[in-house]
């Protein structure tokens, strides 16, 4: 995920986030991958294939010292091209989610859609791989430019609530474009692990920085279990 909101600027953060009504600013090429030979020993992961009936549960949080809110993801519908999710947020109504086929997201439960898609996952996936992304954000009130580059750095042993994983780390670097006519440019960082056998991203740290300030939020995986 790689994009904040604040009130009106960040609505979730994944550049994705993710997370401020936003000049529109038109894309350019598609993503663009570096993919290096894969070094011996280093596993390399296909896209994940989503079944109906997926579950993952996450706490996402400001810092550390807060409790977090709880939000189920559950898989409702799967094509060629597209998964669509059922989300519930701190126990709320049910609302769509629509990922693309390497499971990134083109419209979050707020009906927000990313064009083409947030850019978060790359696949095949192997350490030292590298891609650019770029999308346009559009919400109610205005669009967001986000852009920028994403490696992964390694292949590690993740601990989270829900368990102990092997997860690629991915380091995310970027920059949310203007709003309307205050010009101004925020950067962030993201960095993030993607377990194959969860078909997730089981944790994520993000920072905003905007307005001499730094918005940051955390997620993590408390719970999964993946159909048969």
């Amino acid at each position: 995920m790689k994009t904040i909101v604040v009130t009106a600027y960040v609505s979730m953060f994944a550049r994705r986030s993710c997370y401020a009504a936003m000049l529109v600013v038109c894309l350019t090429g598609p993503v663009v991958a570096q993919e290096p030979a894969s070094t011996p020993g280093t596993p390399t992961a296909a896209a994940p294939s989503y079944k109906v009936g997926d579950t993952w549960t996450f706490i996402q949080r400001r810092t550390d010292s807060e409790p977090g809110t709880p939000y189920v993801l559950t898989v409702a519908a799967v094509t060629e091209e597209q998964t669509t999710l059922s989300s519930s947020w701190n126990g709320g109504p049910a609302k769509e989610i629509d990922l693309d086929n390497q499971g990134n997201m083109t419209r979050d439960a707020h009906g927000t859609t990313y064009e083409p898609s947030t850019g978060s996952l790359n696949f095949p996936m192997t350490v030292g791989k590298g891609w650019d992304f770029h999308h346009v954000q559009r919400f109610t009130g205005g669009t967001l430019d986000v852009s920028g580059h994403d490696e992964i750095v390694s292949f590690e042993r993740v601990q989270v609530t829900a368990g102990s994983f092997d997860a690629y780390k991915i380091v995310s670097r970027g920059v949310n474009a203007k709003q309307l006519e205050r010009l101004y440019s925020a950067p962030f960082i993201q960095t993030y692990w993607y377990a194959p056998s969860v078909k997730k991203i089981i944790k994520s740290d993000y920072a905003l920085y905007l307005n001499h300030q730094t918005w940051t939020q955390t997620s993590e995986l408390s719970a999964f279990s993946l159909a048969p």
